[in-house]
């Protein structure tokens, strides 16, 4: 506990310097483009700073670096990345997909020791063969952090979500005793504490580099947590992890249905219609509130979903059951909201 206070102030100093720096060069602002319409739904002006990448990388690599090489030079690319989306450097999407295929098999390519774990022999079975190894892995390393991405566009859901999950993985290696990066994710969790605070009132966005490169690192250590212990059933990582990985397929599924370009945000996903209904109602004047609420109340639901998963953590049925379960839920939400703003 003593630790833990005796880093918060300097990180809060930290991000107080990062959000100010971003703002008094008017670098990696919060700035919409063309293809960016979704956003002006959700942010009330464009000074806010996407501050998540210069906040939380370079910890990262001091905290990560010994633990694994490896998968740190990976995830600081990923940030990277995103944060080069941030700038308006890299603009197109196509061209960050190929990027994120080409680090992360890489990545799967070199650590033979990771794979993912089904409990489906056929699927299992491939896990055997490199080629599919890798490419089942990044396919779902892909679908997580872009579907991360789709949901960041309201305050605290993805922010609160990586904290929710963190919290998550230290029942679990508490309750297994297993030692992995303990001291290290609390001091995220902290920094994640810290980052939501401010993102509640809309004083800091993640931006794309912190949602690529969070994402993905909560997804491997959850990954490297369940293959150190098989009295974890895998479809608990699944239930932790669906509600961004579903976004994301559901997406592209409703925009090849609708014929909307796939590449192209839009304001159609289940926290935009969220927004709009309780914008409609007019009960809460101020977006930024709207949407930290939403951000929240999002979270809550799957507080419980995760709670039900974690006290069943062993049990792959029940982990099937709660993972269809909020899919149900999902789409009647999404269709009930759909009809109502028609």
């Amino acid at each position: 506990m003593n630790y833990s206070l005796f880093i918060i102030f300097p990180l809060i100093f930290y991000l107080l310097i990062v959000n100010y720096f971003l703002k008094k060069f008017s670098i990696g602002l919060d700035i919409e483009t063309n293809e960016e319409k979704h956003k002006s739904l959700l942010r009330s002006d464009n000074s806010t700073p996407l501050s998540g990448t210069l906040y939380f990388l370079p910890i990262i690599i001091i905290l990560f670096y010994n633990t694994d090489y490896l998968f740190t030079i990976c995830c600081s690319l990923l940030f990277i990345l995103g944060f080069c989306a941030d700038l308006k450097i890299i603009t197109s999407y196509k061209k960050r997909l190929i990027i994120q295929f080409i680090l992360i098999s890489l990545l799967f390519l070199i650590n033979k020791d990771i794979f993912i774990l089904t409990r489906l022999e056929f699927i299992d079975n491939l896990m055997d063969y490199d080629l599919s190894r890798v490419l089942l892995c990044t396919f779902f390393f892909m679908v997580l952090i872009n579907g991360y991405n789709l949901i960041d566009g309201t305050n605290c859901l993805s922010s609160l979500n990586f904290l929710i999950i963190i919290l998550f993985m230290f029942l679990v290696a508490d309750n297994l005793n297993i030692d992995y990066a303990n001291k290290e994710l609390m001091i995220l969790a902290i920094m994640l504490l810290i980052f939501l605070i401010f993102n509640f009132f809309g004083k800091n966005f993640l931006g794309d580099g912190a949602v690529y490169g969070l994402s993905f690192l909560l997804g491997y250590i959850l990954l490297e947590i369940s293959l150190s212990n098989n009295s974890i059933s895998p479809y608990f990582v699944a239930n932790l992890l669906w509600y961004p990985a579903f976004e994301n397929l559901f997406s592209i599924l409703r925009r090849n249905v609708t014929k909307k370009n796939n590449y192209l945000p839009d304001n159609d996903h289940l926290h935009h219609l969220i927004f709009k209904f309780y914008k409609k109602k007019g009960i809460i004047k101020k977006d930024i509130l709207i949407s930290s609420l939403i951000g929240i109340f999002i979270n809550f639901i799957l507080l419980i979903n995760y709670l039900v998963g974690y006290k069943y953590y062993n049990h792959t049925w029940i982990q099937i059951i709660l993972i269809f379960t909020g899919i149900i839920l999902y789409l009647l939400s999404y269709y009930s909201l759909k009809k109502k703003l028609a």
